[in-house]
């Protein structure tokens, strides 16, 4: 379930090997970004070519991170598949031998950025899914939509909550095919319905911890149910439009039928969380009486849809599946 991640070391004496005579001796594990900056390879081909990045920081605070996507640099640039508890310890372990670096070292890095997600097959259609998940939450979640992908972030972005239409992502590389392994991946994967949650925390080791209850690599290799529960809390509070097709059907033919009408549509289109955000905005004087308008058109974010409890029940049954893998 883990994806991208920064992990850090202020123990120099750990990877006090790794500079440019380790990257250059090696050609074919390692790439010179700049100067104190390399780049890991999976040692994958094609399309499934992966890097994961280390990096040494100068300064009052000197240290070493690692950061990437560890499914992606372990399964393959391509993979549709997620790590399991025994795959992320086998990721783990090829990287401290690529960093020829003890393991039990690697797993003291700490972690200052975790994402946790899962490649779900699902009934629907994943575009049309994306574009009904409505808000996250609470109001304090900013909705952001970009190609393939919606997401709901804090201002500070230390949570980040994203939805990818792996679909539509799919459709956008069509036109940028490098290889043979990647157009084989396309024609496979463009008819799947694969709809990725991914819940990103960020911005320091306490709100990691505070968050998932992990502080280092090896406690995410030795809790992974911790990384299963956030997950399973966090696909309950996406929040869904509950009235997807909604119709104008005037009794009286009243201009008020109308407008009520279109403020319904677009509640639904917003959600509670961006209905609560719109009313935010208003002079405090009228709030109240917004609210009440917004109760009687029966502002409703799903908890009672039946997409929504068809989507958390398919990636509930897909995310306790991936927990029992052995490998």
């Amino acid at each position: 379930m883990t994806d991208n991640l920064i992990a850090r070391t202020y123990d120099l004496r750990v990877v006090s090997h790794i500079n440019d005579a380790f990257v250059l001796a090696r050609p074919h594990k390692f790439k010179r970004l700049r100067p104190n900056c390399y780049q890991i390879s999976n040692g994958m081909r094609g399309g499934n070519e992966a890097y994961m990045t280390i990096e040494f920081q100068s300064g009052y605070y000197q240290g070493c991170k690692i950061h990437g996507s560890i499914r992606k640099w372990y399964l393959g640039a391509l993979s549709d598949k997620d790590l399991s508890s025994n795959g992320i310890e086998e990721a783990f372990r090829l990287l401290a031998h690529k960093l020829e670096i003890d393991f039990d070292d690697l797993c003291k890095f700490t972690l200052s950025k975790v994402e946790v997600g899962l490649c779900g097959t699902i009934d629907y259609d994943s575009t049309y899914v994306k574009s009904q998940i409505v808000g996250y939450w609470s109001v304090s979640y900013k909705i952001l939509d970009g190609e393939g992908y919606r997401q709901f972030a804090t201002k500070n972005k230390d949570m980040i909550a994203k939805i990818y239409d792996k679909k539509n992502e799919i459709r956008s590389k069509i036109g940028l095919i490098k290889s043979s392994d990647e157009r084989e991946f396309i024609e496979k994967s463009k008819t799947l319905n694969i709809f990725r949650p991914e819940f990103t925390v960020q911005n320091g080791s306490a709100k990691v911890n505070a968050k998932i209850g992990i502080k280092t690599i090896g406690d995410m290799i030795k809790h992974y149910t911790r990384l299963l529960a956030f997950f399973l809390k966090n696909i309950k509070l996406y929040q869904f439009n509950d009235n997807p097709n909604l119709e104008f059907i005037p009794i009286k033919g009243s201009v008020k039928e109308l407008t009520d009408y279109l403020l319904t549509y677009a509640i639904n289109d917003l959600g509670a969380v961006g209905v609560r955000d719109v009313i935010s905005q208003l002079d405090p004087r009228y709030r109240n009486e917004a609210n009440k308008k917004m109760k009687k058109l029966q502002v409703n974010t799903g908890a009672n849809n039946q997409l929504r409890k068809d989507i958390i029940k398919a990636l509930q049954k897909q995310s306790l599946d991936l927990f029992r893998e052995k490998m």
